[in-house]
């Protein structure tokens, strides 16, 4: 199946969401890497660019809709798939059920989402 994260979510104010994308631009300023992505006002799209992507990742302030995932096969653009949504779990937390192959069976993080939690710490402080 591949190295895959679970993010069902539901809609978000607009306040809120524009808040989830003005941290997810200010993290992306602060990875040295090159990806294709997208900001707007209703989504949030990444993805490598040659051998570097793998699958689009789709974050939409109208919610998933259900159950939604990506599969970024630990490629680069995985670390700001990750930290964006950790962003989005910061600032609606009660509003998405995260889960990932990312994460060992005790609920621990695997080095992926250490790394992208240590990016969003030391550029954002929370």
């Amino acid at each position: 199946m591949g190295y895959t994260h679970y993010f069902e979510h539901k809609k978000v104010s607009k306040d809120t969401w524009a808040k989830i994308v003005v941290d997810c631009v200010k993290v992306m300023h602060a990875i040295d890497t090159t990806f294709e992505q997208e900001f707007t006002d209703k989504t949030i799209t990444i993805n490598g660019i040659g051998e570097e992507g793998h699958e689009t990742f789709i974050l939409e302030r109208k919610g998933s809709d259900g159950f939604t995932f990506c599969k970024t096969a630990r490629k680069p653009y995985d670390l700001f798939v990750c930290a964006c949504l950790l962003i989005y779990k910061h600032y609606s937390s009660n509003t998405m059920d995260l889960s990932s192959d990312g994460f060992n069976k005790d609920g621990t993080e695997e080095d992926e989402w250490v790394a992208a939690r240590d990016l969003v710490k030391d550029t954002l402080d929370y």
